[in-house]
C-alpha cells in the first residue's frame, strides 16, 4: 500500500476527548506528539500510504482531523462519521 509519490509530512489532530487514548498508539516509529493547550493532540511523522492511513483513521470517527497532507485530508473527510462507536 505504499506509494512513493505520496511520501511527505503527515499531521493529525485528535480532539481533546480522544487525545489521551491516541497518545497510547504507535502510529509511526518516528512520530512526534505535541500536546495542545486546548487538550487536543497533534501527531506528526513522515510517511506514504494514504489508503492504509485511511483505513486506520476510519476507526477514530470524527475524533481526528487530518491537517496534512491535503490529499489524505480529502480522502478521509468524505468518510468520517460520528454515528457509530469509534475510538476512544
Amino acid at each position: 500500500f505504499q506509494n512513493d509519490s505520496e511520501f511527505g509530512e503527515v499531521i493529525w489532530k485528535f480532539k481533546p476527548d480522544a487525545a489521551l487514548h491516541a497518545r497510547t498508539f504507535l502510529f509511526h516509529p518516528a512520530q512526534i506528539l505535541e500536546d495542545q493547550s486546548d487538550g487536543s493532540l497533534i501527531v506528526r511523522f513522515w510517511a506514504s500510504g494514504h489508503m492504509e492511513m485511511c483505513w486506520h483513521l476510519y476507526m477514530w470517527g470524527d475524533k481526528v482531523e487530518v491537517v496534512a497532507p491535503e490529499a489524505l485530508r480529502r480522502m478521509v473527510e468524505t468518510h468520517q462519521r460520528s454515528d457509530f462507536p469509534s475510538l476512544p
